[in-house]
């Protein structure tokens, strides 16, 4: 019988990610309603909730990808052709998120409500580069939509998508390049921090995903799909979460003007646990070894 523990795979790493979002989704739902300017989203001050949350944000990702980095030789990916039931949901899921950013982009797009940057670019400019990133969304989402029916069915393992799979990444460079094109400190509004942070690793994850998935360059790179990916799904959830709880208490006012609730942050989220959980896994002995 072959019992699986937390050994396999990358079982303390999840750990660790689960760990730290017990300890920093309270904590950062608390800090809405004690020390986070409404609007702005400033701190009004650095009290003890400031430190203890980047020390535990800091402290999950640099151990996520130390663990990566020291079980790189002993991670693999399953490509095997099976049914996903539940991969396939949460990529369903995934899939409507994404739908909804890329409308919230045309509608912003159509209404002309953009964003002057630093520099002061036009706004012509400011309308592509949001205009891309909803083409790109929409590209995006039926790349989910493809990996949810093959998933269901399990007659592929979702790698002849190799044009398509890219465009997860495309669309998050253009989420990084709008968020850079505010007007305001990034180190003083923690949700613009803390998002550019998610995006930024969401990018290495669709990356090596797309790299690994379809076999392009992918041999030995398998331990980055879970060491980019936990800390993206962390960030993610800490995002969306406490934004969640703070809506639905009737606080929305409490919102940075700029950082809205953004569903495919958690659909995103729960896409990358369950790929890191179902098909990364411990690498098997090679055939040439010696038999004795």
């Amino acid at each position: 019988m072959n019992i699986k523990s937390v050994k396999s795979g990358f079982g303390i790493g999840c750990l660790v990610f689960a760990a730290a979002a017990v300890i920093a989704l309270p904590v950062r739902i608390l800090q809405f309603f004690t020390v986070i300017e409404s609007g702005t989203g400033f701190y009004t001050e650095t009290d003890w909730s400031v430190y203890l949350l980047y020390i535990v944000l800091a402290a999950a990702i640099i151990a996520i990808l130390a663990l990566g980095i020291a079980k790189r030789k002993k991670l693999d990916y399953s490509l095997e052709y099976t049914r996903r039931p539940g991969l396939s949901s949460l990529s369903l899921i995934a899939a409507c998120g994404i739908l909804l950013d890329a409308y919230n982009c045309f509608i912003r797009f159509i209404s002309e409500e953009t964003v002057t940057t630093a520099s002061g670019s036009s706004l012509d400019s400011s309308k592509l580069i949001i205009m891309l990133e909803g083409v790109f969304a929409l590209l995006s989402a039926i790349y989910f939509i493809m990996l949810w029916l093959t998933y269901l069915k399990g007659n592929s393992n979702g790698s002849g998508f190799w044009l398509l799979s890219l465009t997860p990444v495309l669309w998050s460079i253009f989420r990084l390049v709008v968020r850079f094109m505010r007007t305001i400190s990034y180190i003083r509004v923690s949700e613009l921090l803390i998002e550019m942070i998610m995006i930024s690793f969401m990018i290495l994850f669709f990356m090596i995903f797309a790299q690994v998935n379809c076999g392009i360059n992918g041999k030995g790179n398998e331990w980055k799909i879970a060491a980019y990916g936990l800390p993206a799904a962390l960030t993610a959830l800490i995002c969306f979460i406490p934004r969640l709880v703070v809506m639905i208490s009737g606080n929305s006012h409490l919102f940075y003007s700029e950082s809205g609730l953004e569903f495919c942050d958690f659909g995103i989220a729960l896409f990358i646990i369950a790929t890191v959980l179902t098909r990364i896994t411990d690498k098997l002995p090679d055939e040439n070894t010696s038999e004795e």
